[in-house]
């Protein structure tokens, strides 16, 4: 006889759900784990990133006393298992990405949400890729949040490098960067003259900058890419590169906050580079912390947006 459910924990899925709030088939939420990591070029261990985030989320706590809720009980957030990786050419595993986000939504029942974790950045060339041919691609833009402009057309060999993902997300949607810092002299001559393109500098991120964010996606669906880097490793160390001047927790929710209130809807995120630091739990608890915000903010204000 199997003892009762309440003497065992909650199950292993983002913020512990119990399994009717984490049913894939009625979770309006889908988290997919993505543990890819080959193309890192300085600090290493992004492909331990989706496992840190899960284990954090378990202690968020899920009342919003913003909305005198529990977000996660009206929108239920299901972990789907961890996609496995190719062993051969990034190519592949990209290809991989895309096949399996375009099998997602085009499954019965669609989800309103899915949060891709990564692992490295270059997951999300996979996943702007799908997003072209899921939505109609005049009706969809990205937004990226980052450090780094990663506008390079390859890096040591590969198109699909980490330092290539805005570059390839650019290929199939128009673009606008957020705290950037960190920019080649290749990279900076592209972006003059890319015209689906918009970066903001981090120091640029003024209320101009907020009315041209909320311009962009007025109206539109968006794909989110949240490269925790974009952070300023105060708060953000635990990434392969922390670039110094990156946003603060009350900047990246006034990216969310902007997107939420001008865009039709975001039907895709990825929040990727988490390089989990042994010992400090702080930056794996931030990245939990942003998504549940994040979806939460995007999904319950939609529905508020609905209802009018």
């Amino acid at each position: 006889m199997i003892p009762p459910r309440s003497h065992f924990q909650a199950g292993y899925n983002f913020l512990g759900l119990p399994d009717e709030l984490a049913d894939p088939q009625r979770a309006q939420v889908l988290i997919l784990p993505v543990p890819y990591e080959a193309t890192t070029t300085y600090g290493a261990g992004t492909r331990n990133g989706p496992t840190a985030i899960i284990m954090a989320s378990r202690q968020v706590e899920l009342y919003d006393y913003r909305r005198g809720c529990e977000p996660a009980s009206e929108l239920g957030f299901a972990t789907l298992p961890p996609l496995e990786i190719h062993s051969g050419s990034p190519t592949a595993m990209i290809s991989r990405i895309e096949e399996v986000v375009l099998h997602i939504f085009g499954g019965d029942p669609q989800p309103r949400f899915l949060v891709a974790l990564g692992g490295e950045h270059s997951i999300s060339a996979g996943i702007a890729s799908a997003a072209a041919r899921i939505f109609d691609p005049h009706e969809i833009v990205a937004v990226q949040i980052d450090a780094h402009a990663d506008l390079r057309d390859e890096f040591e060999g590969s198109p699909y490098n980490h330092a290539c993902a805005a570059r390839r997300i650019l290929n199939c949607l128009p673009l606008m960067q957020i705290g950037i810092r960190n920019i080649s002299e290749e990279e900076d001559r592209f972006r003059s003259t890319a015209h689906r393109l918009i970066t903001i500098f981090a120091d640029e991120w003024t209320e101009a900058a907020h009315e041209r964010l909320a311009e962009f996606v007025r109206n539109k669906l968006v794909y989110l890419t949240i490269d925790l880097d974009g952070l300023d490793p105060s708060i953000m160390p635990a990434v392969g590169t922390p670039e110094p001047g990156g946003l603060s927790w009350q900047q990246i929710q006034e990216v969310i906050r902007i997107i939420a209130q001008n865009a039709r809807g975001v039907p895709i995120m990825d929040v990727v580079e988490l390089a989990p630091i042994p010992g400090l739990i702080a930056p794996d608890f931030l990245a939990a912390k942003l998504i549940y915000w994040a979806a939460s903010d995007f999904l319950l204000r939609e529905e508020r947006k609905a209802a009018l």
